[in-house]
């Protein structure tokens, strides 16, 4: 993994859940001015809506990030075996603290080599995830590859070509800053990946946001 991602969510991780939960008046503008008013809270709540309270399978988050979305929905998932992967240590400590008495797995790794056997978990969620990851190749291929035949992939992520904005904001601070890595892709690109594999169940696009269901074939 870049070591400038490493380096950027290290110094970032004293106000990343400010930012992406609207906390302060300063997150809020970010948020507007960024994602074009998309609300992050709600398009995490649809993508985790996928999931249902009762399931009883396995699940890899990935990146599992602070939890700062997925606590309290892990909290319901009583039955489910779930696995955290995230690379950022500094992240996966704040989650630690975050999913304390819970019983599920929290691992340092690279999405783009996950130490997992094939076909190993019903889910692989993925917030925010993709944009960031530098081998966006390798990070669709090993989430894929460690997803059963049947298996639903459920992601949200920044999309390129929504938003002039957005795009240029991105491209020239994000990926600067190193919390997201070039080439990003746009709608075309991600359904050049998906379909040869899934079917998609869901699949919107809010603002410059999108997220989807798509089950394994």
């Amino acid at each position: 993994m870049d070591n400038k991602i490493t380096s950027s969510y290290r110094h970032s991780k004293g106000f990343y859940d400010k930012i992406m939960t609207r906390a302060t008046w300063w997150s809020d503008l970010y948020l507007r001015i960024f994602w074009q008013n998309v609300d992050d809270v709600e398009i995490a709540g649809h993508v985790l809506d996928y999931i249902p309270d009762d399931f009883d399978g396995t699940i890899l988050d990935v990146p599992l990030g602070t939890a700062i979305f997925t606590s309290e929905k892990y909290r319901r998932l009583k039955h489910a075996r779930i696995t955290g992967l995230d690379y950022s240590e500094d992240m996966l400590n704040i989650a630690r603290e975050r999913l304390a008495g819970l019983n599920i797995d929290i691992m340092k790794g690279d999405v783009a080599a996950l130490p997992f056997h094939d076909e190993s978990f019903d889910i692989v969620l993925s917030m925010n995830g993709f944009p960031v990851f530098p081998d966006k190749d390798a990070a669709f291929s090993e989430t894929r590859r460690v997803l059963k035949k049947g298996g639903k992939l459920l992601a949200c992520f920044y999309l390129k070509g929504q938003s002039r904005t957005t795009d240029w904001l991105t491209r020239n601070i994000l990926a600067r800053k190193g919390w997201m890595t070039l080439p990003f892709d746009d709608k075309q690109k991600v359904l050049e990946r998906l379909s040869p594999y899934f079917e998609l169940d869901d699949f919107h696009i809010k603002g410059s946001m999108l997220y989807f269901s798509a089950t394994k074939e």
